[in-house]
């Protein structure tokens, strides 16, 4: 029917029939997306503020949230198939703001063969999955986690924290021995070589945490006590100076390489906010396109783009949190601005449609999905026009 409004599908719901009221979800949430009505007692669901951070799920003992992203279902089977294609009794589970490569995990437990579980953020992991995990045969848990005021949604780690020391607890008393779950804290960080910096004070200026300081002429420092990780002082260092633990430029770029020799035509390279979308465990390949998650849309850096467009890609797509959502201080909007600027200068050469910059959101699963195909169908006709 012409003129027929979609309701848009959101990733969250709350169930009011087998809700309780019992207020646990609205004194957990970091948002306030979840509160109880004084006047009638019910609670109800905000979906605009939600963060889909999953700690309401994870906590809820009338199971009444229905979440899509990493619900306990879908969890419990992608660990049913790791275990076997892994061929490990030991899990690893990372919040995706901490999370090192497998090198690094290494370092971080002292093991080399593990399931790898990476989700946004460890809060939202329930009681009923630690324990369901070691039903099936996992014999150690491991959990990383971001440092409590680190945490991209504020309460997930302390929460993971006190599950932990719960859990260890009755496994001992169940005669599974002492903790079977150990909890470690990570957080990724800005290097720098001091020796390729120029002092310019593009990190001192663009820093949303005011980590980097220009302390005398011709000598930046920083208090990596204060990094939050997002990125945006690398892609703005003109030297080449600074770069982030696990999005190294030299590691993206080989990573750029590889992602274009293996796609097929009209090829599309999505750099994705890793918070504006959430990656299911289960994601299928497309021929055609491939992503690149980022700790947040503003460590793009506009050599990466150019990069792609020198390997083959015919299509790049930005995808970032609206500001109002970003968890890095509003970075995003910053990187909305170099896109914008590379777009001006890719123009010259009618480069300008094959870049794309657009905001998602989690809460909102289908908008991510709607610019993928809408970006894919633009490039793709391109592709038939250069055929022709």
């Amino acid at each position: 029917m012409s003129g027929q409004v979609t309701e848009q599908r959101v990733a969250l719901e709350l169930n009011e029939e087998h809700c309780g009221n019992c207020s646990i979800c609205s004194s957990l949430c970091p948002f306030e997306a979840i509160r109880r009505d004084a006047e009638t007692g019910k609670t109800f669901l905000d979906i605009e503020k939600c963060q889909v951070c999953g700690i309401c799920y994870s906590a809820c003992p009338a199971k009444a949230i229905d979440i899509i992203y990493y619900d306990s279902g879908s969890l419990l089977k992608y660990l049913e198939r790791a275990k076997q294609e892994y061929d490990s009794d030991t899990l690893v589970i990372m919040c995706k703001g901490s999370s090192p490569d497998f090198m690094g995990v290494e370092r971080l437990f002292g093991v080399s063969k593990f399931i790898p579980l990476s989700v946004p953020c460890v809060g939202r992991i329930s009681e009923e999955i630690f324990l369901k995990a070691i039903v099936m045969g996992i014999n150690k848990i491991y959990v990383l986690a971001c440092d409590e005021d680190y945490c991209r949604f504020e309460r997930g780690s302390p929460i993971t924290e006190r599950r932990i020391l719960a859990l260890d607890l009755l496994l001992e008393q169940l005669g599974y021995g002492k903790e079977v779950i150990i909890l470690k804290r990570n957080s990724l960080k800005v290097k720098v070589d001091t020796n390729m910096c120029i002092a310019c004070g593009n990190c001192v200026f663009y820093c949303p945490y005011d980590a980097a300081k220009l302390e005398s002429p011709g000598v930046v420092s920083f208090d990596l006590d204060s990094c939050r990780g997002c990125g945006l002082c690398v892609a703005m260092c003109p030297a080449l100076a600074l770069d982030l633990e696990n999005w190294e430029r030299e590691r993206i770029s080989t990573l750029i390489s590889q992602l274009s020799a293996e796609m097929k035509p009209p090829k599309i390279l999505v750099f994705r906010c890793q918070w504006a979308v959430f990656r299911p465990v289960d994601e299928k390949s497309v021929p055609n396109i491939r992503f690149i998650d980022l700790p947040c849309a503003s460590r793009v850096d506009l050599s990466h783009i150019l990069e792609a467009f020198q390997q083959g890609i015919d299509g790049v797509l930005v995808a970032a949190c609206a500001e109002e959502d970003c968890k890095q201080e509003r970075a995003s909007g910053k990187a909305q601005h170099s896109v914008t600027v590379l777009r001006e200068r890719l123009s010259q050469i009618g480069f300008q449609d094959r870049l794309h910059f657009c905001f998602v959101a989690p809460r909102y699963p289908e908008e991510f999905d709607n610019e993928v195909e809408q970006f894919g169908q633009k490039i793709g006709a391109f592709g038939s026009k250069e055929r022709k």
